[in-house]
């Protein structure tokens, strides 16, 4: 007797299928390619769809001369990705750019979508609905959209902390750079006046002597050579003061310097009432 094997069958045609499916990929990706020379894949695709346009003025949708099938294509470049129709009817292809600011919304029987790279300059975005033949390609079609963009969304914030990070660590540098200029520049004025001082012991006692707890201890203090010829515009002596108002070697200067100031004025107002005693 003779038993038919309609497994074996089975399994046939579906590996034909599949080859007839990956061949016919291979080709519309060669096809699209020709159009846009980055394409470097297809993600998903939709059998026939055919292309809407709001009208504003009518409040009505109108169909435009574009009609085919759907390829979302992965590119090597930004955009990354990209929609494109085939279209059937002209030579003209729609091209849709997918960006972090793309929206969508599934509204049967349209896919609906904001399209700004077919939008002259001052103008309002168009409102484009794309429909499709089959409805279970046009949800596959939004979801993986919509999935597309919030990967987008979160690539742009990484990169826009990344960014603000970077600036954030330039700042802090010029911060200290510029506090380190002033900071050498005071420090040289000190020490020059120093000289002819009397009091410099007694204001090194002072600067050296903790008041409190240890304080974190501050990167070394710049060759005076490099800063002391360096004239601070306001910019700068503002991002020096708040780099400086953190830094014990500069608070301590201005300790200093501050009871400097109060000594002699003290000294000054003793002396005053000895010089009115000897005129009289």
């Amino acid at each position: 007797s003779y038993l038919p094997a309609p497994a074996l069958t089975i399994v046939t045609i579906t590996m034909a299928a599949t080859i007839d499916a990956e061949t016919r990929r291979k080709a519309n990706l060669r096809v699209l390619q020709r159009i846009d020379s980055n394409i470097v894949d297809l993600a998903i695709t939709a059998t026939h769809v055919v292309l809407y346009e709001f009208n504003n003025d009518k409040r009505t949708w109108e169909k435009k001369n574009v009609e085919g099938s759907l390829f979302v294509t992965k590119r090597s470049d930004a955009p990354r990705f990209k929609v494109i129709v085939l279209n059937r009817s002209s030579t003209e292809n729609l091209e849709v750019p997918i960006t972090a600011s793309f929206q969508l919304q599934v509204k049967e029987p349209y896919m609906i979508f904001r399209d700004s790279s077919a939008t002259k300059a001052g103008a309002e975005e168009m409102i484009r609905g794309i429909w499709f033949h089959d409805g279970k390609e046009r949800d596959q079609i939004a979801s993986y959209l919509e999935q597309v963009v919030k990967s987008l969304v979160k690539i742009e914030e990484m990169e826009r902390n990344q960014r603000g990070f970077k600036s954030g660590a330039n700042e802090e540098t010029a911060r200290q750079d510029a506090g380190a200029a002033l900071l050498s520049t005071l420090t040289l004025g000190a020490n020059n006046g120093n000289k002819n001082n009397n009091q410099s012991a007694s204001t090194a006692n002072v600067a050296a002597a903790p008041n409190g707890p240890a304080a974190t201890p501050a990167r070394p203090a710049p060759s005076v050579s490099t800063h002391q010829n360096l004239v601070l515009d306001k910019k700068s002596l503002q991002l020096s003061l708040l780099s400086l108002i953190q830094d014990e070697r500069f608070l301590d200067l201005i300790h200093a310097q501050y009871l400097k100031v109060v000594h002699t004025r003290a000294a000054r107002q003793q002396q005053a009432p000895q010089q009115n005693n000897t005129e009289k």
